[in-house]
């Protein structure tokens, strides 16, 4: 009996025991498979990776960048090799030690390099320094078995057929920034991107599909075999509708002025020429801009990198007078032949609103009025009209709002209409302030693509176009062609775009028009000057330019279509403080015209 019961404690103990013992065993082999779980099945691609990376390795080949031509296939920018070198994280022993040694060779960036290592996944190549000289590149190549971690690669970089004309046009690469990063999955730091200009536009286009080759790399990182390549898909190309020749005679043109011209095919939309002066050299992007390059261009009075054809806005001037003929003469206000007498003054409520001729211009028909850009003649045809039909067809022919030109940072400036006013200072639209936005002063603020693309949908027959810089995308399956789109349409009657046009022509050859400086022998031109103030002094006065210094001067207008009898091209020219249109902008647009036709663009 008391074995019996001494057995019956010792088995109890020993299952106790036992389940105890099992119960751990159980949990340590839950711990096992846990642990094999999270290697081998959650971390697998990880874990592997490693693995493979210490002998196979997946390297991303470049995607060559697409090229981009003229209008008459002027190879604009290609792309030649650049030295880069590179460095492996993984394959570094001593970081601190291998970014001194590199230091003493080239000036690197310390903390950005940093900063790419940190954040690279595995075995991934991190760009370290562009553009190796021949010098540095003997250098790192005879002393690339010292430096573990370290590679050399061969990318592509812009190169240009002319750096300057077309700077504003092609726009400059610059490496990604965080927030490209964020954004753009396919990037890594230090690929080049564009920045501004068709170079950021089309930046999916151009850019292309990078490839990748698996190399067998051996103990120092340095590739034994290549196994397998995937080739990259380069980018396409892009042909522009500006023509180069025009583009570097404008240059020529403008010298050290400010300003811009801009010729439009006014049945397409397309941008013959589009030139902002002054322009900035792109080599200095090439291979990357160093931080001096960058502070002077920046902190240029000048402003070269603003493209002013498209993102700088002014008054229009007289060359808004245009507009105010065919709202009249659309609208049923006016007819060619109705007439408001100019004695130098309209006297309005407590105010004159003086003409530029002071003697004033007699009785005054629409030709004469536009000829001899007569302020009275509009300031009574707008009172006629009224500010909210002036603003009407103002937004319809898109002044004051984006032409969405194919290139980036176009603004869109001010046409003001009543609402616009109560917004900006809550305040009512006064009669007055209709007078002088009849002669494109006041509020208004546009740039000069969106005035030549209104004067391209005056004489097109009322297609208000959407502008476009780039005529076609290229491909191994040839060029398709960029669509032109339109906006809105305005049925404007071949007789109101004659009445217009005998005014335009008459400024041009009249004995009293006020473009004869852009007469051209072998064509026909029709014209307008405009004269925008920059200081106003009083609301009604007019500057003497030759009494105030450059800087408190007019800018200088000029409109032109061309050739007069059926007009194939609308042109605008503006020259910051550049005096009365007549005195600049004209000539400058007459000598464009002029040599438009030596190229046979136009002819009589």
């Amino acid at each position: 009996m008391l074995f019996r019961k001494l057995e019956d404690k010792i088995n109890l103990i020993y299952n106790k025991k036992s389940v105890v013992f099992f119960a751990f065993l159980l949990i340590g082999f839950f711990i096992i498979f846990l642990r094999l779980l999270y290697l081998q099945v959650i971390n697998y691609d990880k874990y592997k990776k490693i693995a493979d990376n210490n002998r196979i390795r997946v390297v991303r080949v470049k995607a060559d960048r697409g090229f981009i031509y003229d209008r008459n296939d002027n190879i604009i920018v290609k792309n030649k090799p650049s030295y880069n070198l590179y460095l492996v994280r993984e394959d570094i022993e001593d970081k601190n030690n291998l970014l001194n040694l590199i230091n003493q060779k080239i000036p690197i960036d310390r903390e950005l390099i940093e900063k790419r290592l940190k954040k690279a996944y595995y075995y991934q190549e991190v760009l370290a320094y562009r553009g190796l000289t021949f010098e540095e590149l003997s250098y790192f190549s005879e002393n690339i078995e010292d430096l573990q971690g370290v590679s050399i690669k061969l990318d592509p970089v812009r190169d240009y057929l002319d750096s300057t004309s077309m700077s504003h046009i092609i726009g400059y690469l610059g490496e990604t920034t965080e927030q490209d990063l964020k954004t753009k999955p396919n990037y890594f730091g230090g690929d080049l991107i564009g920045k501004t200009g068709v170079e950021y536009f089309y930046e999916d286009i151009l850019k292309g599909k990078d490839g990748k080759k698996f190399i067998e790399v051996d103990s120092l990182g340095q590739t034994i075999n290549t196994i397998e390549f995937q080739p990259p898909i380069n980018g396409k190309s892009l042909k522009l509708s500006v023509d180069y020749r025009l583009q570097k005679f404008a240059q020529k043109l403008f010298g050290n002025k400010r300003g811009s011209i801009v010729v439009e095919d006014v049945q397409t939309g397309e941008l013959i020429l589009l030139f902002s002066s002054p322009t900035y050299d792109l080599n200095d992007f090439v291979p990357y801009i160093t931080q001096e390059n960058w502070d002077k261009l920046i902190k240029d009075n000048k402003k070269p990198l603003l493209n002013r054809a498209i993102e700088s806005h002014y008054p229009p001037g007289s060359i808004f007078k245009i507009l105010m003929a065919l709202i009249g003469l659309k609208e049923k206000v006016i007819t060619p032949n109705t007439e408001f007498f100019c004695n130098g003054k309209l006297e309005f409520g407590n105010y004159e609103y003086k003409c530029w001729k002071t003697a004033g211009h007699g009785d005054v028909d629409l030709k004469k009025a536009i000829a001899e850009s007569c302020d009275v003649y509009f300031y009574n045809l707008g009172l006629q009209l009224g500010i909210d039909k002036i603003s009407e067809y103002a937004k319809r022919f898109k002044l004051g709002e984006y032409t969405n030109v194919d290139i980036p940072n176009e603004k869109s400036g001010i046409f003001p209409n009543r609402d616009w006013k109560k917004n900006a200072f809550n305040q009512i639209w006064f009669p007055g302030e209709t007078i002088i936005t009849s002669i494109g002063q006041g509020y208004i603020s546009v740039t000069p693509i969106q005035l030549v693309n209104m004067f391209a949908g005056i004489f097109n027959g009322g297609k208000i176009l959407k502008p476009h810089i780039v005529k076609s995308i290229i491909d191994d399956n040839g060029e398709t062609l960029t669509k032109t789109e339109i906006y809105d349409t305005i049925t404007i009657p071949e007789k109101i775009k004659k009445s217009i046009l005998e005014g335009m022509t008459e400024a041009v050859y009249g004995r009293h028009g006020t473009s004869y400086r852009a007469r051209v022998e072998s064509i026909s031109v029709a014209g307008k000057t405009g004269t925008a103030q920059v200081v106003s002094l009083k609301k009604t006065e007019k500057y003497d330019d030759d009494k105030i210094p450059e800087k408190y001067r007019d800018h200088s207008w000029f409109a032109a279509v061309f050739p007069a009898q059926q007009p194939q091209y609308a042109l605008i020219a503006m020259v910051e403080h550049g005096g009365s249109g007549s005195q600049s902008a004209a000539a400058l647009a007459g000598a464009i015209i002029n040599k438009m036709v030596d190229l046979n663009y136009v002819s009589d």
